[in-house]
């Protein structure tokens, strides 16, 4: 692998840049606007430190953790715009938030300072973070990248979840779970993909429980052990499922990906 560098007065360049953007967009008397948005700024800035985090943990050198860092800060920039246009942070309703991302990222002036290997690495592992599989035709430090940058979301999309649920089972924002509708009902789709240990499809999501699935379905797609570790840590699976609906196919689901993370730290 080539070895990166990354400047100091890129990366506060773009922090500077980064929050005088997203302020624009949260700077509203739209109360659902503001708070969703606040949501994704919190999740960006916390998303950069565990791309960070788990760089460190992977024995990257110094600039690899400060690029892994400032992947992760833009990795969601375009949801700002996003939210603002649609209501809504599900892709499926709106546009590829990845591609949006690209598209201010990109375009900023703070880029033309990032060598041309490393913009591409950059620009890719933001285009690709948020696909089903990732494309063979990635090299092998894009695809790294991408790797710590989907790992770093999902941990950061569980925890910011689970801190959001109430009681009842349904979330203090509605945003968070697609404002899809509160039900005990379960997609059969959605249990078949669980049981062959693959993600759970955005489109086969009907209900609240569909949802929390597929969150708990993301363990099959994370990257490092490191992962795992700070996942178990928090116990953000189990807090997930004791928010469902007890019926035997949710349990068995919650078994399977338990048993799961359980192999992992022992491969």
């Amino acid at each position: 692998m080539e070895t990166i560098t990354f400047e100091k007065e890129t990366i506060e360049a773009g922090h500077l840049f980064f929050a005088k953007y997203v302020d624009n967009f949260i700077s509203t008397e739209d109360e659902l606007v503001a708070e969703s948005l606040q949501l994704k700024k919190n999740h960006s800035e916390r998303v950069a430190k565990l791309c960070s985090l788990i760089a460190e943990k992977s024995f990257l050198d110094k600039e690899e953790q400060k690029m892994a860092g400032f992947i992760g800060l833009w990795h969601d920039i375009g949801r700002f715009e996003q939210f603002k246009k649609y209501r809504t942070f599900n892709d499926l309703d709106s546009e590829n938030h990845a591609e949006l991302s690209v598209s201010v990222l990109e375009n900023q002036e703070f880029m033309l300072s990032v060598a041309d290997g490393n913009k591409q690495i950059i620009i890719e592992a933001i285009r690709h973070h948020n696909l089903v599989d990732l494309p063979d035709k990635l090299d092998k430090q894009t695809l790294l990248f991408c790797q710590i940058l989907r790992d770093a979301d999902k941990l950061d999309i569980w925890e910011t979840n689970v801190d959001n649920l109430k009681r009842d089972g349904s979330f203090n924002i509605s945003s968070l779970g697609f404002g899809l509708p509160k039900s005990n009902q379960i997609n059969e789709s959605v249990i078949k993909r669980i049981t062959q240990q693959k993600s759970v499809l955005k489109g086969d999501l009907k209900s609240l429980d569909d949802y929390k699935l597929f969150l708990i379905s993301m363990v099959f797609d994370l990257n490092f052990k490191s992962s795992f570790h700070l996942l178990n840590e928090k116990q953000l699976i189990r807090k997930i499922y004791e928010s469902m609906s007890k019926k035997d196919e949710v349990y068995e689901a919650y078994r399977q990906v338990k048993l799961y993370i359980e192999n992992k730290f022992v491969i």
